[in-house]
């Protein structure tokens, strides 16, 4: 057998194992920061991918198996190649806490030679290149994380082209007129010209938003009337529920499919607007040109940051492992174990746990840890087994495809952006507003058609006002009615309760709303070549309406045992504002919970 040639590095950082550890365990930003050219997959058999790249004189192709990491304290990697100076090679990334503060972080490489030409290209590639790259990048990385930016800069310098800038220029003054904050537009150049090329593949409007300090809606709108004047471009990416990969990367709704299939994972999933279908943004090629497709590294913890670890236990045996965690739910895995192990993270939470894999699958009941458990796993089943805990709750810097397409602005900007007729996507939670005109027809006898038009149109606008303030839209008016969605059951309570405000004080005779408000599940189809909605949801809210005798809103149960409802409820209405009441609801064969509040 070839000789293993091993190498050890040691570094002492400055920052703590948890901020340094986005960063360093980002391998496809170490490798393009190492050097290394862009990867090719080839191919996925039996969980281990098969990659190529070229380097001069070489060609490298090889098995690389998943990799294995302990947030935020080790990865590692194994790759088994067929081509190329390498026959195999392993790496092994460690980060130890140091006491008071920083990190002192061990990285190991093996690596045995294919071919003569393997010895040099080991011994002058990973002993002296190698060295020396990685030390400078590790504190490059060491800097960052000290200072707190997450943004990585382009390597080069590089900056926006003169064309890229002018039409920078330009546009940003049409969203001015279209009230977007400086600060955001300033925000925007500034990363556009700095960013590296990493970056600005996926640019993510919650999470830069995050980093800007500045709110969440306002950035993701700006992202919208900017891609309306040709500065960004908007995707839709369908994330695999299992390992949270792109599986599907597409330009407009009307190519969103209700089902898709994971390449990594080998499994079929339906698409779910407000569950795995992010919205992500990249620069118009006139702006600046990016491949969205290169990457220097096929796997990496960092791909998968739900994902606190994820290590191979071999048959019989066990593993302890330290980590830390944040208050929440979490979900332990162990390959073609059925079932899985529900634990919740707590400030007072079990300091150690044993968790045992069976092939009889795990135990129903829920277990309590604390936020920096050690956890022993433990195989009890005759073959190796990769234990994964995973976090129950996906990112919420994550602006989902529910998000965007409850927001007037985007119905108003992309009024054609529809999903493909007799295409079905679900939405698992969507907040319903229907509201309709007391005595509308009365109000035509008393003051004659075209002033109660008048006014019916006036409470049209004043009700869309107050809907889009609050980050809703509406879908639909029939009639005197109006239907109106929303992300939150709270933001729905806000716009009818502004609204009715200020229909009451205009003009005489007084106009009043009857509203009702429903929360649920729902099905997102094309009607009309509008985005609407379907389904049972759909079909209570509407009928809400016709229990208020007018100034009042119709609230469900589901809203009603909204936290943030309940507070407001406690908070902001008198005792006798608010009524239950039980309702039959045709088609329906329980009758219903409702309340009854007084606008």
């Amino acid at each position: 057998m070839p000789q293993e040639f091993h190498y050890s590095w040691n570094f002492d950082l400055q920052s703590p194992p948890e901020a340094l550890w986005p960063l360093v365990s980002d391998t496809n930003r170490f490798n393009r920061d190492a050097g290394f050219p862009p990867m090719e997959l080839l191919g996925i058999k039996n969980g281990a991918r098969h990659v190529r790249f070229k380097i001069p004189f070489y060609r490298m192709d090889w098995d690389e198996e998943p990799f294995e990491w302990i947030y935020p304290y080790r990865f590692g990697i194994l790759r088994r190649f067929h081509h190329g100076p390498l026959a195999e090679m392993r790496v092994d990334c460690r980060l130890e806490r140091c006491e008071p503060s920083g990190t002192r972080m061990t990285y190991e490489t093996w690596a045995r030679p294919n071919g003569l030409l393997g010895y040099p290209a080991i011994i002058l590639g990973i002993g002296f290149v190698s060295a020396q790259r990685f030390g400078s990048i590790f504190h490059q990385y060491d800097r960052l994380a000290s200072n707190g930016d997450s943004t990585r800069k382009t390597p080069d310098g590089q900056m926006l082209s003169s064309g890229g800038q002018d039409r920078f220029k330009v546009q940003s003054d049409r969203l001015r007129a279209q009230g977007v904050d400086e600060r955001i537009l300033q925000h925007l150049v500034q990363f556009l010209q700095n960013a590296d090329d990493l970056s600005i593949q996926r640019m993510r409007p919650y999470a830069l938003a995050e980093s800007w300090g500045l709110p969440r809606r306002a950035v993701l709108e700006a992202f919208l009337r900017a891609t309306r004047v040709g500065l960004v471009d908007m995707y839709w990416d369908i994330l695999c529920p299992e390992c949270r990969g792109v599986t599907e990367d597409v330009p407009n709704l009307k190519e969103l499919k209700g089902h898709s299939h994971c390449n990594t994972c080998q499994i079929d999933f339906s698409a779910n607007l407000d569950h795995n279908i992010e919205v992500v943004f990249r620069p118009n090629p006139s702006v600046r040109a990016v491949d969205a497709t290169i990457e220097f590294c096929v796997g990496s913890p960092q791909r998968q940051p739900h994902i606190l670890f994820s290590y191979i236990v071999p048959a019989g045996e066990e593993l302890p492992l330290d980590t830390v965690l944040e208050q929440g739910r979490y979900t332990l895995r162990a390959t073609e174990v059925p079932g899985s192990q529900a634990l919740t993270a707590k400030m007072d939470g079990l300091p150690q746990l044993d968790v045992r894999a069976r092939e009889s699958g795990w135990p129903a009941e829920m277990k309590e840890i604390g936020l920096t458990p050690r956890i022993r796993l433990i195989n009890h089943t005759p073959q190796p087994r990769t234990f994964e805990l995973a976090r129950t709750a996906w990112s919420d810097q994550a602006a989902t495809a529910a998000d965007v397409t409850v927001l007037q602005v985007f119905r108003d900007l992309f009024a054609t952006e529809v999903v493909r007729p007799g295409e079905e996507i679900s939405v698992g939670a969507v907040c319903l507003m229907f509201t309709d005109l007391r005595d509308s027809t009365k109000l035509y006898r008393q003051i004659g058609d075209a002033p109660a038009f008048g006014r019916v149109r006036e409470h049209f606008e004043i009700l869309e006002q107050a809907v889009a303030a609050q980050g809703g839209s509406v879908v639909k008016t029939m009639g005197d009615s109006v239907m109106a969605v929303f992300k939150h059951p709270m933001e729905a309570l806000k716009a009818i309760s502004s609204a009715q405000k200020q229909i009451a004080s205009n003009g005489a005779p007084p106009l009043g709303l009857k509203a009702g408000i429903h929360h649920g599940p729902c099905i997102v189809v094309n009607l009309n070549d509008r985005l609407d909605y379907f389904g049972s949801t759909v079909n209570i809210a509407a009928r809400l309406p016709g229990f208020s005798a007018g100034n009042e809103v119709i609230i469900s149960e589901s809203i009603r045992s909204d936290p943030d409802v309940q507070e407001f409820l406690e908070k902001s209405l008198r005792p006798d504002s608010l009524s239950r009441f039980q309702a039959e609801i045709r088609g329906y064969d329980e009758p219903l919970s409702l309340s009854k509040m007084k606008l």
